[in-house]
């Protein structure tokens, strides 16, 4: 486990680095601009990270990696409930919580992207959950997270996101309804 002091520091070059993609694209963002926006030295930018690639690649890992504790820790809910809201539900707060990283990861993606991740996370949960017996059903499967994905892009993107509840239920609805007629 990481010392306080080590969190503290991730966290503030973690925020330096949502900042500055909310004022420019990845590509034009520096260590120099990060540890300057963290008020942190460079040479402990470089204890932690190679680049802002790496520290970019990082971030975007240890969200996956909460969501998939957050998601999968839910499936036991899901399996009792009949319903795909208790990991909807783990998903969207975990997105809201960090949604000023979550905004920027997902605005500005690419090949091997945060997208990418989320994506392959949703094709994990479905393992769990219905695994595909045929290249139709992992199609299937493809367009629904696409799908999830894209309705929780537009939502994180709004200036006044409409309520988390709203999307919960609506996601649930959805899922649900696809679930039963596949």
């Amino acid at each position: 486990m990481e010392d306080k002091r080590v969190r503290r520091t991730k966290k503030l070059l973690r925020q330096a680095l949502a900042e500055l993609m909310r004022e420019k694209e990845f590509k034009n963002i520096t260590v120099s601009d990060v540890v300057r926006r963290a008020d942190i030295n460079r040479g402990t930018f470089y204890v932690y990270y190679r680049d802002v690639y790496d520290l970019r690649e990082k971030v975007e890992n240890e969200m996956v990696d909460a969501l998939r504790g957050a998601t999968l820790g839910a499936l036991p809910e899901v399996t009792a409930q009949a319903s795909l809201r208790p990991i909807i539900e783990q998903a969207v707060r975990y997105l809201e919580e960090n949604r000023d990283l979550a905004f920027v990861l997902l605005r500005d993606s690419g090949v091997g992207s945060f997208e990418d991740k989320l994506m392959g996370l949703m094709e994990e949960c479905s393992q769990h959950l219905r695994p595909p017996k045929s290249e139709a059903d992992k199609f299937s499967i493809w367009f629904v997270a696409a799908g999830c994905i894209g309705l929780l892009k537009k939502w994180m993107m709004q200036p006044e996101p409409a309520a988390r509840e709203a999307v919960i239920q609506r996601l649930d609805e959805l899922l649900c309804s696809i679930l039963k007629a596949g």
